[in-house]
C-alpha cells in the first residue's frame, strides 16, 4: 500500500517548513531552522545512502528488509510508535525518533510502515488513549503488547530532517547533481535521485527534508505523487 507519503505524521513534522502531497499526510511536529554546520562523513550520515539493485541502506536501516523489530532493538523507548489518523480514517502507523544522530548530523527521523486499513482501524480501537494532534488529526499510541506483536511489520520509507541547515551547495557537494528537479527555481524544489531511492525537498526558507524508499518503489511512492502535485511545466529533467 502507498503509505510512505500519505502519513499524517509528517505534516506536523513539517509544519511551517513544507506541505508535501507525497508519501506522508500532515502531522504535528514543528521544526525550527538550525544554523549551518560542516557535515561529518560517517557510515550513517545522510550522504552515505547506498543502493544495491532494488534495495537501499540508509540511517542504519535497509529498505526493503528492515522491520519495526529492528527499529525497536536499536532505539527502544526512544522510538515513538503511534497510528496517526484523521477522524474516521485508517491513517498510518509511524515510528518517530526525535533525537537521531546520523553520523554526527543530528535531526529527526520518521519511519513509515505498510499495514492494511483493517489492522490500522483495529489499532485505533485497542489504543490506550486518543491524543489530539491538531484539527481533526489524532494520535493513537501503541500499547507495549501491540509494539511487540507488530515487530514483523516492514519499514517502507524513511524521512530525515537535519537539525542543521544543509544548503543547496552542500547538498550538491554531498549527493551530486540530481537526475531531475521538480519545481526548479521556486522556494521549494524537489531533487530526485531515483537510483538511490532518494528525494530531497530543498526549502529556501526552511528546513530540508530527505526521503528514502526502496529504488523499486521510487516512482510510485515519491516521483509520481510529486509530479502530480506540480504543474505540468514545473519539472526540469537533468
Amino acid at each position: 500500500m502507498n503509505r510512505v507519503l500519505k502519513s499524517p505524521f509528517l505534516v506536523a513534522l513539517l509544519a511551517g517548513v513544507v506541505v508535501l502531497v507525497i508519501a506522508f499526510v500532515p502531522a504535528f511536529w514543528q521544526v525550527l531552522r538550525g544554523s549551518s554546520t560542516a557535515p561529518v562523513s560517517a557510515p550513517e550520515a545522510p550522504w552515505s545512502i547506498a543502493a544495491r539493485g532494488d534495495s537501499v541502506s540508509a540511517f542504519g536501516l535497509q529498505l526493503p528488509g528492515s522491520t519495526l523489530a529492528d527499529a525497536e532493538r536499536r532505539w527502544g523507548e526512544g522510538l515513538q510508535l503511534a497510528v496517526m489518523a484523521e477522524t474516521g480514517q485508517p491513517g498510518a502507523l509511524e515510528g518517530y525518533v526525535e533525537r537521531f544522530d546520523s553520523g554526527g548530523v543530528g535531526g529527526r527521523l520518521l519511519l513509515a510502515t505498510a499495514l492494511d486499513d483493517a489492522e490500522l482501524l483495529r489499532l485505533q480501537q485497542t489504543a490506550a488513549e486518543r491524543q489530539p494532534a491538531g484539527g481533526t488529526l489524532w494520535r493513537y499510541p501503541l500499547r507495549a503488547s501491540e509494539r511487540l506483536a507488530l515487530g514483523a511489520a516492514p519499514l517502507v520509507g524513511l524521512s530525515f530532517i537535519p537539525a542543521a541547515n544543509l544548503d543547496a551547495q552542500t547538498l550538491r557537494q554531498r549527493f551530486g547533481e540530481p537526475d531531475e528537479i521538480i519545481a526548479p527555481g521556486g522556494r521549494l524544489e524537489h531533487w530526485l535521485y531515483p537510483a538511490r531511492g532518494l528525494a530531497i525537498a530543498v526549502d529556501a526558507e526552511g528546513r530540508e527534508l530527505l526521503q528514502v524508499v526502496a529504488p523499486a518503489d521510487f516512482e510510485r511512492r515519491l516521483r509520481a505523487p510529486l509530479k502530480a502535485a506540480a504543474s505540468p511545466a514545473a519539472s526540469a529533467p537533468r
